[in-house]
């Protein structure tokens, strides 16, 4: 799988889920800490990454439908230790496998996931 890693995600964080073996891309690490949200999502669309995040912004349907998405992880997790947030991704992955996130928004909380599947507003 394909991530882009948002600035707010810990750099540990972003190292678990490289270790997994997934191409991941830090806008900490590529030095574009201060881009606005379209310019996150339009990279993350010309790259078909998954989005990771804690920004609820990316969790706004009508601001961001799911369905024009490479996918969105977005983080509910409190307090945001890395130990939570790594076993939170733990058992995803162990549950989700590596079918596709194109087209889902994914609520990730330190105890479970909801997804929200492509849809059409009208």
């Amino acid at each position: 799988m394909k991530f882009l890693v948002d600035v707010n995600i810990p750099p540990k964080v972003t190292a678990y889920i490289e270790s997994l073996g997934h191409d991941v891309k830090s806008l900490v690490q590529e030095q574009l800490s201060n881009i606005p949200d379209e310019r996150v999502m339009e990279l993350a669309l010309n790259e078909e990454r998954t989005i990771i995040t804690f920004d609820k912004h990316f969790g706004n349907i009508l601001r961001y439908p799911p369905q024009n998405t490479a996918g969105i992880i977005l983080l509910r997790i409190h307090p945001p230790l890395i130990e939570k947030i790594i076993s939170a991704f733990d058992r995803f992955f162990k549950r989700y496998g590596e079918t596709s996130l194109k087209g889902r928004l994914i609520v990730l909380s330190d105890k479970e996931y909801r997804m929200r599947m492509e849809f059409s507003l009208q």
